[in-house]
């Protein structure tokens, strides 16, 4: 039964107008009584800032490049490439020379220092590589398969990896080389020169660290002057901030509230009612009667949309049925068995289990039509329809009408002896069959039907049509036995 609306169902648009104006009210009085105190503090806060905010600004540049200095030294100790081992090392020289110009006597002298570090880390790097590029060519004389697998693997190694005693394996076999002593040499002089570049390395990052951590005293000494200054500006900020956030929030959770309750959770009673319309079955949908004018009207159409759906829903079903069903015998028809059976012989590919199909037909149908009349015929056809639809009672059996006298049966799952049971079964039930003329009770009426099956797992290379031509060859076979048989494709 319909719901009972609410007595007052105002305009959404009136109510979201009035509850701006309300807030903007409040929220132009609480800027106005903040706006007069703040501007007192700002003045004196840009004040303050002005005259520390500048050596913040140079001293927090001066961090970044220690930071920058530092990632180009790594880059300097890991990079392969001479070229691009160049470029990082004249990136780090600007940087650093921006310090010697410093006013800072620490700085200059300790900016000097790393400079000299990174010329030096460099510098072995180089003598590395003509090293390394020494013993390859040493082993480039040399064409045996093992030879040439440790030339390669020497190539693909960085120079920071070639350490004594943790050389891959295969430099083993390269003892019984005639160059092994000149080879192992430079291999050893590679290995020293990345223990005194490790501890370069460690040095250079101390400097740096001392430099950064001389830079951080000096900017904390500065921020702390910059604290102190504004802090008690902070604290009345912080004071008035908290008495105008509490006065928003407050009203901000009233108008969610409000929201909520006579807004959000109606729209979301709203579209829970239109997607529920998709599954709402044998019966429309009903929602609860809404406060606001325009969403009860969405409401209303919803319904009127639900009951829409809901009649053409039926309409299609009996549409469908009646598409799919032969008038006069009240079996498949012939497009309803196409489809069904091209969808039985996809489930039996899928499963590789047997279907059988079974073509029957009348026995001198069209002489017993024309001696007794169509409207014996018809009522012939219903009679043996009705002994075939009772062998079909299985999921994905069915039982159709071919076309005139002729009948089909699917039996998906089966085996062969049992196609030939249901087979003969149909053959003897349908010549017991016996009917009587309504005119007259004295003339009696005896059928027999001829049955062609075929029975076969099906691969991908079947098609129905084929099925069906098959059946259809064995029906031919039983007529020309003598019919009232069956007979196997």
């Amino acid at each position: 039964m319909p719901l009972k609306r609410p007595a007052i169902r105002p305009k959404l648009s009136v109510t979201v107008l009035v509850a701006s104006l309300v807030f903007v009210v409040i929220f132009l009085v609480s800027v106005g009584f903040s706006l007069g105190l703040l501007r007192g503090i700002t003045a004196k806060t840009q004040e303050t800032s002005q005259e520390l905010l500048p050596e913040l600004v140079h001293t927090h540049n001066n961090l970044l490049k220690i930071e920058q200095i530092r990632s180009y030294i790594d880059l300097i100790y890991w990079v392969q490439n001479g070229n691009l081992e160049r470029n990082y090392r004249l990136e780090s020289q600007v940087l650093i020379h921006s310090f010697l110009f410093e006013n800072d006597p620490f700085l200059a002298s300790e900016a000097s220092n790393i400079l000299h570090d990174i010329r030096e880390i460099a510098s072995i790097r180089q003598l590395q590589r003509t090293l390394q590029n020494e013993a390859i060519q040493v082993l480039s004389a040399y064409h045996e398969p093992t030879v040439i697998k440790v030339r390669g693997l020497l190539s693909a190694l960085p120079q920071r990896e070639i350490r004594e005693g943790q050389m891959p394996s295969a430099f083993d076999e390269l003892t019984s080389l005639s160059s092994f002593e000149e080879i192992e040499q430079r291999i050893l002089f590679i290995s020293d020169l990345n223990r005194q570049l490790d501890w370069m390395l460690i040095d250079t990052k101390a400097r740096l660290e001392r430099v950064s951590t001389y830079l951080n005293s000096d900017a904390a000494l500065k921020a702390q002057t910059l604290a102190t200054d504004i802090g008690k500006d902070i604290e009345r900020i912080t004071q008035y901030s908290i008495v105008f956030m509490s006065i928003v929030v407050l009203l901000f959770l009233f108008l969610f509230f409000i929201f909520k309750n006579t807004l959000l959770r109606p729209i979301q009673s709203l579209v829970a009612g239109l997607k529920a319309i998709e599954q709402q079955g044998n019966q429309t949908i009903i929602l609860k009667p809404l406060f606001f004018k325009e969403l009860d009207t969405i409401r209303e159409s919803i319904e009127d949309y639900s009951g829409l759906v809901f009649r053409m829903q039926k309409t299609n079903q009996e549409l469908e049925n009646l598409s799919r069903i032969d008038g006069l015998t009240g079996l498949a028809n012939r497009r309803y068995l196409d489809e069904a059976l091209q969808e039985e012989m996809n489930r039996a590919m899928r499963h590789q289990h047997a279907i059988a199909l079974l073509m029957i037909d009348i026995d001198h149908f069209k002489r017993l039509n024309d001696q007794y009349g169509h409207q014996v015929g018809d009522h012939c056809l219903k009679v043996i329809a009705q002994v075939i639809k009772g062998y079909s009672q299985r999921t994905g059996e069915l039982a159709a009408r071919f076309g005139g006298e002729e009948f089909t049966l699917i039996l998906p799952e089966i085996t062969h002896s049992d196609v030939w049971r249901i087979a003969e079964a149909i053959r003897e039930e349908c010549s017991q069959r016996v009917i009587y003329l309504e005119n007259d009770a004295s003339v009696s009426i005896q059928m027999t039907v001829s049955i062609g099956f075929v029975y076969q797992i099906v691969d991908a290379n079947d098609a129905a049509d084929i099925l069906l031509k098959t059946a259809d060859q064995a029906l031919y076979q039983a007529k020309a036995a003598g019919r009232n048989c069956v007979c196997e494709g």
